[in-house]
């Protein structure tokens, strides 16, 4: 299994890698194998190119990289038509009673084992052989065994039991046979696959090439029962039961057979995986990919609910709170997810914090992580956004056909998807061109209705087969776009190669031609090159931006509703961003929605040749929802912007109280703000928990009749507010301000600031040599004694500010509250 470069594998700072420790032990408590070499025998003969892998025995990223281009020598090549089936004459005794025909022969007996393969990780009572997945009858039967299970302890599945499951990504490695594979192959592939069996052991059956395409027969073939008998055998026993099914595909890479898209085709919310990665920087391009592909089922397929496996992670314990969780959500939703599961949540049955974990995996998600009880408004805004992201439709203009070979996770492994920025699109399958697209008006279209205004060709499509090549002629001459170069052939061995050259040359032309086709209704872009066609059609990007810093960067989502669009913009990067952005839009006025706060307002924007422009503001990893549902009054508006003005800088020295039991003292005066990491106090230094800061200041005369905001700087991690007795809120992602008109009075005022950091610096503390007392309690080793501590508390500064109209200069002229809207009282059912 390769491990990418992206993948959570970097451990947090000072964290102990938990999994190397068990890779050190195992190799230590298992010995090495040893093998006794008793002979080697070398032949002449024609051999397939790495067979192994070509028959499932083992994975490799790329098929088509290992063709056999070496001809077969003469005399050493097996006719199909000289195979012979011996199988009726075994005696019951295994001896073989027959005489062969003049000529050298070789006898070859050929048979299937369990592979010993047992489901993982799971308890002792319910880990067992895993299942023929090739086979519905053992799948059905392994299902419903597995579901009396739990029914025999919930009773019948619903509302007040269990209402769903999860089929976790694959990870069991190979299956190349089942008992009934000759005739679902002959159903499938329509021949018989007995005289090309010695290809299975690397014989040359005709020639290495066809020997090749023999063989990729035999993976597809496995890949479809893999998916129709084990992925739609799971669906029809679960909904038969009431339940719902979310499935997940290979998520990283190519570690098994299968093809990702079509394993998750049957689930009701398909879905993918996102691990976390460094801070600024990007997720790794196979779990782009993947959630690509979960995504492009769900609108496709008509199921719209999009999952993902989300916040994983490795070595890293409570390494994270919602301030650096909140970007890797945002990309999510902007690849298309609109339900967020997080991973993971252990229970938590003794109050010894922080408790129990998943081994070295997960988040750590529970009601002991020292932010548990500040994670409401984090909740809600994973809430707010899936709400909205679950409205209306996807918005693409690219189908993209990635070929009949690889899996998506496996195609874009450690490559971006070469697809223009701002165009949206999905990812379809050989089944998706098949049965789920036709042409209208031009426009591809989809049962669920889906419209593309382009066939790309990209990933393996260099090799399709005869029945795919067929349907991008229909659909061309249907009135269809396509942008893609001349396929080079079929892999398939039931393919006329003649044929596929004679329908190549309809669609594409002759070799090498890279001339703008006009074929039937439709039009062929053969250069190959997307960028190009979506100029020569002047399909504008459905979203732009102005770049006035080096390496901007947003990212964004589209939905059409039935009365309008709406688009979540994030920023991925710890910067702010202004830009000015275009959206494929007219004719509606824009409002700015805010998830964070469930706030509405308008904003300034300006509609010319079909776009409507709109200045955006991103704090450091900040989002926005841009919303058209209003007709525009004109062609532009001009809404004067609100200017912050510092009323009062709040100085120390503050009183500092700790939550009791976590090492720390009852209190301490803080001569001004810093890191509790850099306190000379021990129990300060390794504190893990929430402190309240206290102070009281006097109002300013002049924040008379003005909205009065606290700005409280830099926060590590979140804050919860408190003015004169009454708490205005909780404060956890960028800008820590909130607004406090309806709390402060004139004159004197009690301010308290509760602020929750990570449990890293107590495990720390709790790992310092010499230690007496232990505050933590953990089933794994976590941190080193010499990690680094975090950057903890209240840093500032902190400010109390007003917003001021920028035209009216002479008074503190109130600026409107945003309005309230049904966005800001979402309730927490859609949160997980």
């Amino acid at each position: 299994l390769r491990i990418p470069g992206g993948f959570s594998a970097r451990h947090a700072p000072g964290a102990i890698p938990v999994e190397a420790m068990f890779a050190a032990f195992e190799s230590h408590a298992r010995a090495p194998p040893a093998f006794q070499l008793h002979e080697l025998v070398l032949h002449a003969r024609a051999t397939v190119n790495q067979f192994e892998a070509k028959a499932y025995f083992r994975i490799v990223p790329d098929y088509y990289a290992i063709a056999s281009r070496t001809p077969a020598a003469p005399g050493t090549a097996v006719s199909p038509h000289e195979v012979v089936n011996l199988t009726g004459r075994m005696r019951p005794d295994g001896a073989l009673d027959w005489t062969p025909p003049p000529g050298r022969w070789v006898v070859l007996r050929m048979g299937y084992s369990l592979e010993g393969a047992t489901n993982h990780p799971a308890p002792p009572a319910a880990t067992g052989l895993e299942v023929d997945k090739l086979s519905r009858r053992d799948v059905k039967a392994y299902m419903e065994h597995y579901l009396n299970l739990f029914q025999a302890v919930t009773g019948p599945f619903g509302p007040n039991s269990l209402t769903s499951f999860t089929n976790d990504s694959t990870e069991v490695g190979m299956q190349n046979w089942t008992p009934k594979i000759l005739a679902d192959f002959r159903k499938l592939r329509g021949y018989d696959p007995l005289p090309w069996l010695p290809a299975l052991t690397g014989v040359v059956v005709a020639s290495p090439a066809q020997s090749d395409k023999f063989l990729w027969d035999f993976r597809r073939t496995i890949n479809e029962l893999l998916a129709r008998n084990h992925y739609g055998e799971i669906a029809r026993v679960a909904h038969a039961r009431g339940l719902k099914v979310y499935g997940e595909a290979l998520e990283n890479g190519r570690p098994t057979f299968g093809d990702d898209m079509e394993m998750r085709r049957y689930t009701d919310i398909p879905m993918g995986a996102m691990w976390m990665y460094r801070a600024g920087g990007k997720p790794f391009p196979s779990y782009v990919a993947d959630i690509r592909g979960a995504a492009s089922v769900a609108h496709i397929y008509g199921q719209n609910l999009v999952g993902a496996e989300s916040l994983d992670s490795r070595d890293q314990p409570w390494a994270f709170a919602p301030r650096q969780l909140k970007p890797v959500v945002d990309e999510e939703f902007a690849l298309g997810v609109n339900r967020v599961v997080i991973h993971e949540s252990a229970e938590q049955p003794l109050d010894e914090p922080p408790g129990l974990t998943l081994a070295y995996f997960g988040q750590a998600f529970n009601r002991l992580d020292t932010w548990a009880g500040e994670a409401g408004p984090w909740l809600r805004y994973i809430a707010r956004c899936s709400y909205l992201l679950q409205q209306g439709r996807y918005v693409a203009d690219i189908a993209y056909f990635y070929g009949e070979e690889a899996p998506l996770t496996g195609l874009f492994f450690d490559k971006s998807i070469d697809v223009p920025s701002g165009y949206g699109f999905d990812f379809v399958n050989s089944d998706v061109l098949t049965h789920q697209l036709s042409v209208e008006g031009g426009r591809l279209v989809t049962h669920s209705g889906m419209r593309y205004r382009i066939l790309y060709l990209g990933g393996s499509s260099r090799w399709m087969t005869l029945d795919v090549l067929r349907r991008i002629d229909e659909l061309v001459r249907q009135g269809a776009t396509v942008v893609g170069r001349r396929p080079v052939g079929s892999p398939s061995l039931r393919d006329d190669p003649a044929k596929f050259q004679m329908f190549a040359e309809k669609v594409f032309g002759p070799p090498g031609s890279t001339a703008v086709r006009q074929v039937g209704r439709g039009k062929v872009f053969p250069a190959g090159s997307l960028s190009k066609a979506l100029e020569a059609l002047g399909l504008q990007p459905d979203f732009e931006y102005s770049r006035p810093q080096p390496h901007t960067e947003l990212h964004y989502v589209h939905r059409r509703l039935t009365s309008g669009d709406l688009y979540f913009v994030t920023n991925p990067k710890d910067r702010v961003e202004s830009v000015r952005a275009s959206f494929r839009v007219a004719g509606r006025a824009p409002e700015l929605w805010d998830a964070v706060t469930g706030s509405v307002r308008p904003v300034s924007f300006k509609i010319a040749d079909g776009r409507t422009s709109v200045p955006l503001h991103l704090v450091p990893y900040g989002s926005a929802f841009v919303v058209f549902r209003k007709p525009a009054q004109g062609d532009s508006l001009d809404v004067p912007a609100p200017q912050r003005r510092t009323l009062l800088t709040l100085e120390g020295p503050w009183n500092l109280s700790f939550q009791p039991d976590r090492g720390a003292p009852a209190a301490i005066v803080m001569p001004h703000l810093a890191s509790w990491a850099v306190s000379s106090v021990r129990g300060v230094r390794y504190f893990s928990g929430t402190a309240t800061y206290t102070k009281t200041f006097q109002l300013p005369p002049q924040a008379q009749g003005c909205r009065v905001v606290l700005d409280l700087g830099k926060v590590r991690e979140l804050a919860r507010v408190t003015v004169n007795g009454k708490e205005a809120g909780i404060l956890w992602t960028p800008p820590f301000r909130i607004d406090i008109t309806k709390d402060v009075r004139p004159g004197r005022n009690e301010l308290a600031i509760a602020v929750t950091n990570l449990w890293v610096d107590r495990l720390i503390g709790d790992e310092q040599p010499g230690v007496k007392k232990k505050y933590t309690f953990t089933v794994i080793p976590t941190y080193e004694p010499d990690a680094p501590l975090r950057v903890s508390g209240l840093l500032g500064p902190v400010r109390l500010e007003t917003a001021v109209i920028a035209v009216d200069r002479t008074t503190c002229k109130r600026t409107p509250k945003p309005s309230a809207s049904h966005l800001g009282q979402i309730a927490r059912r859609n949160a997980l």
